[in-house]
């Protein structure tokens, strides 16, 4: 095979393969070079998830006729001079192929007005190629409109997702540029609606409100610490606040959404007495350093950072997080809100195993189907309540076993009855995740889950489902729904029984949770009769089964 010079189209699209994965890669380098041109305000529309359409406008610097035409070339740029401008990166980006990358696999349209010119001019590419351009009217700041994204290279194209798949896509990194920069005014519209319209504000906490709901505002732990260099405000939300996934952890490094890394297992060193099996936690740092101690052109799209001193920083953030969390009084192992205190006689799923289990003594006695005796010792602090059976002892999971126990209330095919709610409970949740919510509602409603818009990102919770509609009242609708909900984000269609496993696992009594003896004997009976008590919804041992014989040997018996 002899060796040849690419043509200049395939250099194009290949260096676009490379910027331009999908079309949130090309939203997030549009509204950088908006933010980069001093940006004030910017409005977004996305439509058919970004592919169809793109459009960013901001009221920034401008171009110049000249300056737009250069823009659409390769390795062009107005934010380096020299080389040892590398070493001081403070704009968001500075490869110049970023919109040539874009113009080059799609239909673009480049509006722009600089300060002082007398009118504005436009330059419409296809890829890659001017085909027209003139005057237009256009105040002073840029608009670029992009068209039929990966129109000329179809293997990419096929490989795009749903359109609402590419929104979730756009829309995340709209968020997290959003929240990144606070001062900015944010106006995103998906598919004809309005789904963010945030004002300016100096306090980033003010943004998280905007996004996330002046719930979770209220109940974020709120730190500020500076040194050698680094400032950090750290805005972490409690124990309660856990999520299902890693989607709520943000690190903006000097106004720059990247990767958190190994910041975020410092943010995990703090709250691993807290945090159940399988739950995360939610956290906003942000995060300015002097740009000679960090490389920030790591990673072609700028999503990772490598510092000078890691572990300095590292610590400042385990610092931060361990003030935040450290002094307060939540249960080991498990969020615990401040309202809930352990109560005998507390309403609940228990109440009448309870009463039951009071009544029949503490004595070994057959249970469930399985036949096997056993009889309660007490429980550690840690959550794990001790069996003794007639084979050994058990330490049983009091989290896991409860899961298990709501998990199989349904059996995967019928109606969930409901508890409909007196006064409806208002729901808040991040834009990007709106969409996805009124896709699950019908779904939901099968699971007993009554939901409906309320106009933006709110929605209405008119009923919850019966079997934990008591329990789940006294910690909160919120993050069992967003658990729901994450689920439409990656299936169109997820089974019942994973939506069901999201709703009920929210309700389970947590690890460091104080349990009543009777409520402890009506949680292991519960649990013992169980189809498959052997695991958690999640595939977790439930219990630890220590074998008497083990006992003897372990004692020199």
């Amino acid at each position: 095979m002899r060796i040849r010079r690419l043509e200049e189209t395939v250099i194009r699209q290949i260096a676009a393969g490379e910027v331009v994965e999908r079309p949130a890669s090309a939203a997030k380098e549009l509204v950088e070079n908006a933010l980069d041109a001093s940006a004030g305000a910017l409005t977004v529309d996305i439509a058919g998830g970004g592919a169809q359409r793109l459009c960013v406008s901001d009221d920034g610097l401008g171009m110049s006729p000249e300056e737009m035409r250069l823009a659409i070339e390769r390795h062009t740029t107005s934010k380096l001079t020299r080389e040892d401008d590398l070493r001081h990166v403070r704009t968001l980006g500075f490869r110049g192929e970023a919109l040539a990358a874009i113009c080059a696999v799609s239909r673009t349209v480049l509006l722009s007005r600089a300060r002082g010119a007398e009118a504005a001019h436009r330059v419409t590419v296809e890829g890659g190629t001017i085909i027209e351009e003139g005057p237009a009217p256009r105040a002073v700041g840029t608009t670029v409109t992009v068209k039929d994204l990966f129109f000329n290279v179809p293997a990419r194209r096929k490989f795009l997702q749903a359109s609402s798949s590419e929104a979730r896509h756009s829309l995340g990194a709209l968020r997290r540029l959003a929240l990144a920069r606070p001062g900015i005014r944010c106006t995103v519209t998906s598919e004809g609606r309005e789904v963010l319209a945030a004002v300016p504000t100096p306090d980033p906490a003010d943004r998280v409100a905007a996004i996330y709901g002046e719930d979770v505002r209220q109940g974020l732990l709120r730190v500020e610490m500076s040194e050698g260099g680094l400032s950090l405000l750290a805005l972490l939300g409690p124990p309660e606040m856990v999520r299902a996934t890693r989607a709520d952890q943000h690190l903006f490094l000097s106004g720059r959404p990247v990767r958190p890394g190994t910041l975020g297992a410092a943010v995990y060193h703090a709250y691993r007495r807290y945090l159940p099996r399988g739950r995360h936690p939610l956290y906003f740092l942000y995060l300015d350093v002097d740009p000679e101690l960090v490389d920030v052109n790591v990673h072609p799209r700028k999503e990772e950072v490598r510092f000078r001193a890691e572990g300095a920083v590292a610590d400042l953030v385990r610092r931060a997080a361990v003030r935040a969390v450290g002094g307060k009084s939540f249960a080991p192992g498990a969020p615990v809100s401040p309202d809930r205190q352990p109560a005998e006689g507390r309403p609940g799923w228990w109440v009448a195993d309870a009463a039951r289990a009071a009544d029949s003594g503490p004595g070994l006695e057959l249970i469930g189907h399985e036949e096997a005796s056993w009889r309660l010792l007490g429980r550690l602090r840690s959550g794990y309540l001790v069996l003794e059976t007639e084979g050994g002892v058990e330490l049983v999971d009091q989290h896991a076993a409860h899961e298990r126990v709501l998990f199989e209330r349904f059996d995967g095919e019928g109606q969930v009855p409901a508890q409909s709610f007196l006064v409806p409970v208002q729901v808040d949740v991040p834009f990007d995740r709106a969409q996805a919510l009124e896709r699950a509602i019908p779904r939901l409603s099968r699971l007993g889950v009554v939901v409906e818009p309320f106009g933006g990102n709110s929605f209405r919770l008119r009923g919850w489902p019966a079997p934990l509609a008591d329990r789940q009242a006294a910690v909160g609708f919120r993050e069992p729904l967003l658990a729901a909900t994450e689920l439409y984000l990656s299936s169109a269609e997820p089974p019942l029984q994973e939506l069901w496993r999201q709703v009920a696992c929210g309700a389970a009594v947590k690890a460091g949770e104080e349990l009543s003896p009777a409520e402890q004997e009506a949680l292991v009976r519960e649990w013992k009769a169980c189809r498959e008590p052997a695991r958690c919804p999640h595939g977790r041992p439930v219990a630890l089964f220590i074998p008497r014989e083990e006992l003897d040997r372990r004692v020199g018996r």
